[in-house]
């Protein structure tokens, strides 16, 4: 008489299916209904084998989301570590106009053997994808994070492990991790001295998040800072309002790019540095909807060169990110760093950028 109870026979199904890589590390399992149709069970039995599968470390779970199968692999299962495969981690699942990142690394990747795998973080945590990047079979891993001081405990353990990765777009707070991005400082200096050599005074800074949060941004800050500085401004631009909108969280999203363009008109402000291209565009769209003019009413200058920043109107004046360079110069790293081991990587590989003057820049 068979005495393994009824939520054992799913456990071990689904165990079975992790084991022979039908499911793979981040694939979605059925949800607790499917399970109950499948296997002609209840609810709770279907719950029971999933939370057995949870505390057995092999999957996880994403309230709202489902279960997903966990970094941690049977022991009946071992890593490949002969695998030539190098992972790619995005914060985005598709591409937005940011760049040829892919492009650029598979170029490099073209003269080696080495493929590329990609993985976005748009529904599984950038940390969960991160915890099995670690387990698992790949080579080595580039990493876009979505800030600079999050998932810092995982991040760590590749440093502790020696772990290939090479971060892009920005670098990790307090890890020594190697790392390939933008000039983002002298790309800041080029958008606020553009605006400055057109006779612009009084120039605030626009961003979405939190400088300390980000070294790209904060890097960018600083260069319009610099900029402002280098030419005695630095008291005219420095406002309540930078410093204002530099500390907002922009959780209300419309309403705190309508009231940032109200206080830009009321102080005076006739030039505008956006942290990149979507801001300055979602804010011509507004200012236009609120009767303004850019540039007449003010100047702006974007980060990135987007496709859509040259398809505005009028089209954006904007700091262009070399992103396919930036993309070849992370695979070069990452495999120079798989391929000796013992060779200190470069730590910061920093790709120039370029003001692409265009229309939403007015001389004074």
């Amino acid at each position: 008489m068979d005495q393994i109870p009824l939520y054992q026979h799913i456990v071990n199904a689904l165990k079975a299916q992790i084991e022979s890589g039908e499911l793979e590390i981040g694939d979605q399992l059925p949800t607790e209904a499917q399970i109950s149709k499948s296997y002609n069970v209840s609810r709770i039995t279907s719950k029971r084998a999933l939370t057995e599968l949870e505390n057995e470390n092999l999957i996880y779970r994403v309230q709202g989301k489902g279960s997903f199968v966990n970094a941690v692999q049977s022991t009946s299962r071992p890593a490949n570590k002969t695998s030539k495969e190098i992972l790619l981690i995005l914060p985005f699942s598709h591409n937005p106009g940011l760049g040829d990142y892919e492009k650029g690394i598979n170029e490099y990747l073209m003269a080696t053997d080495y493929t590329l795998n990609i993985q976005s973080s748009t529904i599984v945590s950038q940390y969960k994808l991160l915890e099995a990047a670690l387990q698992s079979a790949n080579s080595g891993l580039i990493f876009y994070p979505v800030n600079s001081i999050s998932d810092l405990g995982i991040l760590y353990q590749y440093h502790l492990s020696k772990y290939p990765i090479v971060t892009m777009d920005k670098y990790i707070e307090g890890i020594p991790l190697p790392s390939v991005v933008s000039d983002n400082f002298e790309g800041g200096y080029l958008a606020c001295h553009h605006l400055i050599e057109n006779n612009h005074k009084k120039i605030a800074f626009l961003s979405s998040l939190k400088v300390e949060n980000s070294s790209s941004i904060r890097e960018r800050y600083f260069g319009y800072l610099k900029a402002l500085y280098d030419n005695n401004l630095i008291d005219h631009s420095v406002s309540d309002l930078t410093e204002r909108y530099l500390i907002h969280d922009n959780d209300n999203g419309r309403e705190y790019y309508i009231s940032f363009i109200q206080s830009v008109m009321e102080q005076g402000i006739t030039g505008i540095v956006a942290e990149n291209d979507l801001i300055a565009i979602e804010i011509m769209q507004i200012a236009k909807e609120l009767g303004l003019s850019i540039p007449d009413d003010f100047s702006i200058v974007g980060f990135d060169n987007i496709h859509l920043s040259s398809f505005v109107e009028p089209k954006l004046t904007t700091i262009s990110q070399d992103f396919e360079q930036m993309g070849y110069q992370a695979a070069q790293n990452l495999v120079a760093i798989m391929e000796n081991p013992q060779k200190q990587p470069r730590e910061n590989i920093v790709v120039p950028v370029e003001l692409i003057e265009r229309q939403t820049v007015k001389r004074l």
